[in-house]
Parts: C-alpha cells; structure tokens; sequence
C-alpha cells in the first residue's frame, strides 16, 4: 500500500531513508488512563474540560503553584486561586444560533 512506509532488508528501508524521527511521523501518538479503583472516576476538573471556559491555564497554573510551591505562601496562594476558580467559575459560553 502506498501510505506504508517502504520496506526493505539490510541498508534499505525508511529507517535508513529517514532515520527514527521519519518513522515516528507516520504515529499518532495518544495518551489514555484507565480506572483501577471501580468506585473513582478518572475526570478531568470541568474548568479544563471542552468547551473551554477561558479559565483552564489559570486553573492549571493555580494547581502546579500549589503543589510545586517552594514555600507554604505559594502553596496557599495556589489553594486560594483554586478554590476562588471552583466557587465563582466562569460561566459557560452559551450556543449562539443564527
């Protein structure tokens, strides 16, 4: 099939025509999680889901201070804004028809 890479034996071949990074433009690369526990759903938090809420980046930018924050005061300054983004999330946009 032509949407195959070319094959071949030896020195032939797409390896030896494009080398590793040709090989890896012909994967989809996809990342997936499957739940261990029965009784805990792997979710993501709404403010990352689709459609975007605009607030995503603040959300995750709030969660890695939290908990990559070298003092207590990041920390908690990471907590605030997360629990200010849960408590008073962005409305959602609404379907605008035509």
């Amino acid at each position: 099939s032509q949407s195959l890479p070319f094959g071949g034996a030896k020195r032939s071949g797409f390896d030896r025509f494009a080398g590793p990074e040709g090989l890896r433009g012909l994967t989809y690369p996809h990342v997936y999680s499957e739940d261990w526990v029965p009784f805990m759903k792997n979710t993501l938090p709404p403010l990352l889901q689709l459609p975007a809420s605009g607030k995503g980046f603040e959300f995750a930018s709030a969660l890695i201070s939290m908990t990559y924050g070298v003092t207590v005061r990041q920390k908690l300054r990471g907590l605030k804004e997360i629990l200010a983004l849960v408590i008073f999330p962005p409305k959602k946009p609404s379907k605008k028809t035509v």
